[in-house]
């Protein structure tokens, strides 16, 4: 049995699955996209009204799909870390990069910072909260810089241990105050308002696309992952059967 052959069958394969993951949690988006009801914001808020007037509160349960424009709720928007940019939602990331073995890049998360913190979404004179905890987001990039690192080290007497970071890079994504936000999710009566968040069995995705261009993206992204799921599948059954054979 080919060693080499093995092993490659073995890369091939779990290159195989991971993909599968990728086109069955895409595949998992596009239906709930699709099953989600495309309301406004005003028709989902009357459609709460109508259910705690005729029953209570704890009776409505919904999952929607609107858009509309991202406003804070209580407090202030916050300055995100990068930028300094006002935003109601942000993710910051650093990363040190390094060279490794065969001169690869390498990358190591040193630094992570989050604000979830609930908005409004608005329109036309309506409007809903949203909880962005545990949100699956598709909010593009915002600001991207990388640092030079000095290639410093620290002294232990006669010793000097090198730090093997070349470069420092900072990432940032955010939602800002005016921004038109479409949210995927379900929808409950929290008191005299219409809330959404993460509930069980219903994720809660956020997206600067459109109801029809997420959907489109979801099954897309979902197709190419299975596409290249069967050809590292297949690759990997004949890596697999060299190696038996020969």
């Amino acid at each position: 049995m080919d060693l080499v052959f093995l092993a490659f069958a073995g890369i091939l394969g779990w290159l195989a699955w991971t993909s599968f993951r990728e086109a069955r949690d895409g595949h998992a988006r596009w239906t709930r996209g699709l099953a989600a009801t495309p309301v406004t914001v005003a028709e989902l808020v009357a459609m709460a009204g109508s259910v705690r007037d005729e029953l209570d509160a704890p009776a409505f349960r919904q999952v929607v799909s609107l858009s509309g424009t991202v406003e804070p709720l209580d407090d202030e928007a916050r300055p995100a870390p990068l930028t300094g940019v006002d935003s109601v939602w942000f993710r910051f990331v650093e990363e040190a990069l390094s060279r490794g073995r065969d001169d690869r890049e390498e990358r190591q998360v040193v630094a992570e910072q989050r604000r979830e913190r609930p908005f409004r979404l608005t329109d036309g004179g309506a409007e809903v909260v949203v909880d962005p905890r545990d949100a699956r987001t598709e909010i593009p990039v915002a600001e991207r810089r990388r640092v030079t690192d000095d290639g410093g080290g620290r002294e232990f007497g006669l010793f000097r241990l090198v730090d093997p970071t070349v470069a420092r890079e900072r990432t940032e994504w955010r939602i800002e105050p005016g921004s038109r936000l479409t949210v995927v999710g379900e929808a409950r009566l929290s008191g005299d308002r219409v809330r959404l968040s993460a509930a069980a069995g219903h994720p809660l995705t956020l997206t600067v696309a459109e109801r029809g261009d997420h959907l489109e993206h979801s099954r897309r992204r979902s197709g190419t992952a299975m596409r290249r799921a069967v050809a590292f599948g297949c690759g990997a059954v004949v890596a697999l059967l060299v190696a038996v054979l020969s």
